[in-house]
């Protein structure tokens, strides 16, 4: 570039990227809060709370892709597997299964309240749309989630791969060089 790279002390990065991710936390925090209220306020609606849903979204899938692309995606993996009791795909099944729920929760609490004309009719259709809602947004959201994750995971191994096999011909570079003798 067109300026020098400065000498970083690691543990002064290091506590900038902490402070970094507590902010990305605050965020996506501030942004669920905000949907909630707007829910509670203006009635659920995907059009109030369009851009909060599109800054979660939008964070989640750039974290996951850069980290995939670097190779890193695959040792949060192991890391998360080897001390967490549930396998990180497994929680993005339970993940996937819990947001479809509450979707459906709501989904069947609006049908409830906005179209029922009786309290039995009202049951009849929260339980209806709910159920139906569950099997729809639970199936999709987790496939999806597992879809990203399998791809992420894909990504990110081929990416050390590329990295081991670049460390491997560099050795045999050298070890060429040093056997005949060049610099």
């Amino acid at each position: 570039m067109f300026w020098k790279s400065k000498h970083v002390d690691e543990r002064i990065k290091n506590q900038q990227n902490k402070i970094y991710k507590e902010i990305f936390f605050f965020v996506i925090v501030i942004c669920l809060i905000s949907i909630l209220i707007k829910f509670i306020t203006e009635g659920v609606s995907s059009e109030n709370v369009f851009t909060e849903r599109l800054i979660i979204l939008f964070s989640a899938v750039y974290y996951c892709g850069r980290a995939a692309y670097l190779g890193i995606f695959t040792d949060e993996v192991e890391i998360h597997d080897s001390t967490s009791k549930f396998k990180l795909s497994t929680k993005f099944i339970i993940f996937g299964v819990a947001i479809g729920m509450i979707i459906a929760i709501i989904m069947g609490i609006n049908s409830a309240f906005n179209y029922a004309e009786s309290t039995p009719q009202a049951i009849y259709f929260f339980f209806l749309v709910f159920f139906v809602s569950l099997l729809l947004y639970s199936t999709f959201i987790a496939g999806i989630l597992l879809l990203f994750y399998g791809l992420a995971k894909k990504k990110s191994d081929r990416v050390i791969q590329r990295m081991l096999e670049d460390e491997d011909s560099g050795d045999q570079c050298e070890k060429h060089t040093l056997k005949n003798g060049s610099n």
